[in-house]
């Protein structure tokens, strides 16, 4: 019934092109018989943040002052709660489009919208731009298709992917894909797509940008009521979450190539539907739930995942980095342990996540675009509490995981 309402409406249509999509990304065991012989790569990378940096200890004084109204309005219980919750996400800068006395302020809708928008595309633009220019060589006509995601959606048109494509230039036949709500594991599922594109033809040259402004829930937050309990997961989404960009070009050109996508697997896991909502309220309010049981799921299930894809290409894990989405602390430290790993090989997400924070989809390239720079380049980073390799070279492939609503699972094999 897809295919034919589909044909019905025409072959240049938006579902005829999804359900094209979505063939070629089903179609990856096929992919892996016939196209053998060929590899996509990446070309360019780019990750791109918004002008104001704060510290921790300012995002959570403007919560408690902006959101709260004060210290004094606050059950001294609660108070205690924020404390410790900003101190236990780990992270120690922030980068927010808003200036100082707006952050968690509350926004009417129409200037949330407007305002993530307007931020997004900026972003987007700044980061594309950048991977363009850090393919050595390849040309903004050049660009085939365009796939923009974000978990900062809103209700408007014309999509994102349009106004990207006009703001920089593309040929205004590229072929584009706008997906938004999939949530932190956007960007890994998008660089599947985005290789199941390129495989498609040696002449196809593919643009990712994924771009989260995920600060921004902290102005659309269910209202705090003074002297009262307040909900905690308000508190821990505001502690967490922050902004930032990824850009990244695939094709089978080799001209410039900072990494082979080797393969791409997601899933599902199962009984795990309602350990994380996102909610809208008719106020505008939007309330996200995460459960606690939530990265225990993921980690019960990883290690079956990862080590067959691992035996099935004959790798060894510890010649692998780990790109993983900054979700937080836990998260990362669970996964060392249920994979067994050691805390060099997750040393740009610790990175990526004290630096800049949960970055929600947009992650998944910030952190893998980090790795990449480093490896490269005779400047290595430094940074108090984490441990970096002492020879970048011993890592050959990087496993870039993610993990959104669902809950779903993204997984993602590169060659360095």
């Amino acid at each position: 019934m897809f295919i034919y309402m589909a044909l019905t409406v025409g072959t240049s249509s938006l579902a005829y092109r999804i359900w094209l999509l979505i063939k070629r990304s089903f179609s990856s065991q096929q992919y892996k018989i016939t196209s053998s012989k060929k590899a996509v790569y990446i070309n360019g990378m780019s990750s791109s943040f918004p002008p104001n940096c704060y510290r921790q200890t300012q995002m959570r004084d403007m919560f408690i002052k902006n959101y709260c109204g004060g210290e004094q309005h606050i059950i001294p219980k609660d108070l205690d709660f924020i404390n410790r919750v900003f101190s236990a996400a780990m992270i120690e800068t922030c980068y927010v489009n808003l200036p100082e006395d707006q952050l968690f302020m509350r926004m009417q809708r129409e200037q949330y919208t407007e305002y993530v928008k307007k931020t997004k595309l900026a972003m987007a633009c700044q980061s594309a731009r950048n991977a363009i220019k850090n393919s050595n060589g390849l040309q903004i006509h050049q660009i085939t298709h365009i796939v923009f995601g974000t978990m900062t959606g809103t209700i408007g048109a014309p999509s994102m992917d349009i106004h990207i494509s006009k703001e920089l230039g593309l040929n205004p036949n590229v072929k584009r894909l706008n997906v938004e709500s999939m949530g932190c594991l956007t960007g890994f599922r998008l660089t599947g797509l985005c290789r199941d594109i390129s495989l498609e033809s040696e002449n196809n040259v593919v643009l990712l940008i994924v771009c989260d402004i995920r600060s921004a829930l902290g102005n659309q937050l269910t209202p705090f009521i003074p002297m009262e309990s307040i909900d905690k997961s308000n508190v821990i989404i505001s502690a967490l979450f922050r902004d930032a960009c990824g850009a990244a070009i695939f094709s089978q050109k080799t001209s410039n190539t900072i990494c082979n996508v080797i393969d791409h697997r997601c899933a599902i896991i199962d009984n795990t539907l309602e350990l994380g909502r996102l909610k809208e309220f008719n106020d505008s309010s939007i309330h996200l739930y995460l459960d606690k049981q939530l990265p225990y799921a993921v980690f019960d299930y990883l290690p079956n995942l990862v080590n067959s894809l691992l035996k099935e290409y004959d790798i060894d894990i510890k010649i692998c980095q780990f790109a993983v989405h900054t979700g937080g602390p836990k998260i990362i430290r669970g996964i060392e342990k249920c994979l067994n790993l050691d805390e060099e090989q997750l040393c740009a997400s610790w990175y990526v996540m004290i630096n800049y924070g949960n970055l929600s989809g947009s992650s998944n390239l910030v952190v893998l675009e980090h790795f990449c720079r480093w490896k490269y380049s005779s400047i290595k980073p430094t940074c108090k509490n984490i441990i970096f390799p002492k020879d970048f070279n011993q890592y050959k492939y990087i496993v870039g995981l993610s993990f959104g609503p669902g809950i779903a699972v993204e997984c993602v094999l590169f060659q360095l």
